[in-house]
């Protein structure tokens, strides 16, 4: 799941006051995103990703180069990913249950539990 704050203006900002509306947007991700958000962590090259994607999904993602691409796409166009021309080498945190140090979000209530624990060979 992905926590994005919500950006209210001085008039938004009252009336979510008033009827109590949610300070994030959660977007839910299926089991492919999911991965795909897991890999693009800044280490691995865009055929290394489709490699684990197709070695993981099989023909459900085929033509894996097109889906991958077109799903990294999607994220751009939310806001939510850049394609770097180099490695990243630790630029930033990015790993899992982090805020970004511009973002402010509540702590997740932990009935919800979810896994915030990077993969083995994620970078940190």
């Amino acid at each position: 799941m992905l926590r994005v704050p919500k950006q209210f203006g001085r008039v938004e900002r009252v009336l979510a006051r008033l009827l109590r509306a949610p300070k994030e947007v959660r977007r839910p991700l299926d089991s492919m995103n999911s991965l795909l958000w897991e890999l693009a962590d800044g280490s691995r090259t865009f055929a290394d990703i489709c490699e684990i994607m197709n070695a993981t999904f099989h023909e459900a993602i085929a033509p894996v180069m097109h889906r991958t691409a077109a799903a990294i796409s999607v994220f751009q166009a939310q806001n939510l990913m850049l394609v770097l021309e180099a490695p990243l080498e630790k630029r930033w945190s990015i790993g899992p249950g982090l805020t970004p140090s511009h973002q402010h979000l509540e702590p997740l209530d932990q009935d919800l539990d979810i896994d915030v624990l990077p993969l083995a060979d994620e970078a940190p």
